[in-house]
């Protein structure tokens, strides 16, 4: 049975767009997309300027929808065309976007690297939410400075990417912002990366948390092949050939480590990390090659 006219049940319009996170290195902009997203869609590493791609990753509301641009940190170090070209790609990622999100690490002090990202921010027009991350951790010496800067923004919003603190409130901040429009992504898609990206990203992800600051950046994973296969048994199971490429003989041995201890650690990290995120059984074959023309 049908309702009379005058009771049909009329849904709010839909709302869709697409929020930058920007801020200075290893502030929590990756974690803090990882958890609005509700899974990992971002690596993250102690390493400064880990992300090296703008990665999209898909928030979906009560009709609407929002879409996370994580961006490459602001870096102050000596210059090269990788650093260069992280910046860049930090800045056209605001191009475009409905709202930004000022990360920040009230557990840091404030220096250089967050001016560069006030130069920044000066010339965007659009909302500007600043987000104080780590919200549980007890000594945040400049939470009180960043607070006062609040007044300079449309809000202010304190979170803890790890424990979840604060999240589902910066959700619904920025679902207010977003403008009437059409979903961007297929309501069951939560990031623009494809499967191979994200499993060269996980082993990357490795490669440095194993490795510390000796890897260089330009550092980077080249899959050979990713093919379905199955045991003897008949299970099913990702089969993956990758290389780690480097630009010098010295970081392969160091990579390779003494009696191929360090890659085979690395592959036995990289396999369970792929495993827990593709929820499935990985074989993972990984080599470490030279390769001079490796950028930076």
């Amino acid at each position: 049975m049908s309702l009379p006219e005058s009771e049909t049940i009329s849904l709010p319009p839909f709302r869709a767009g697409l929020a930058a996170l920007i801020g200075r290195t290893n502030v929590g902009k990756s974690t803090l997309t990882n958890a609005l997203v509700g899974q990992k869609i971002c690596i993250v590493t102690p390493k400064p300027q880990t992300t090296r791609h703008v990665v999209h990753g898909v928030v979906n509301g009560p009709q609407c929808q929002l879409v996370l641009v994580d961006t490459p940190g602001f870096f102050k170090t000596k210059t090269s065309k990788l650093v260069t070209e992280l910046h860049r790609k930090a800045q056209e990622a605001l191009e475009g976007i409905d709202v930004v999100i000022h990360v920040v690490d009230p557990s840091r002090e404030i220096g250089e690297e967050d001016q560069m990202v006030a130069d920044v921010l000066a010339k965007v027009s659009q909302p500007r939410v600043l987000c104080l991350t780590k919200q549980d951790i007890r000594r945040r010496p400049a939470r009180h400075d960043w607070l006062i800067r609040g007044a300079d923004y449309a809000t202010v919003a304190e979170v803890s990417g790890r424990t979840g603190a604060g999240i589902e409130a910066l959700k619904m901040t920025l679902f207010g912002f977003l403008p009437e429009h059409p979903p961007l992504y297929p309501l069951d898609e939560r990031t623009n990366a494809n499967r191979d990206f994200q499993i060269a990203e996980l082993i990357r992800e490795q490669v440095y948390l194993l490795t510390g600051q000796e890897v260089p950046y330009r550092t980077v994973i080249e899959l050979d092949s990713v093919e379905e296969a199955t045991t003897r048994e008949g299970q099913p199971f990702l089969h993956i050939k990758a290389a780690v490429l480097t630009p010098n003989d010295r970081y392969q041995r160091m990579l390779i480590g003494a009696g191929a201890m360090m890659i085979r650690d690395i592959g036995t990290a990289a396999r369970c990390e792929l495993e827990r995120n593709l929820g499935r059984k990985v074989f993972l074959d990984l080599d470490v090659l030279v390769d001079k023309n490796v950028g930076g």
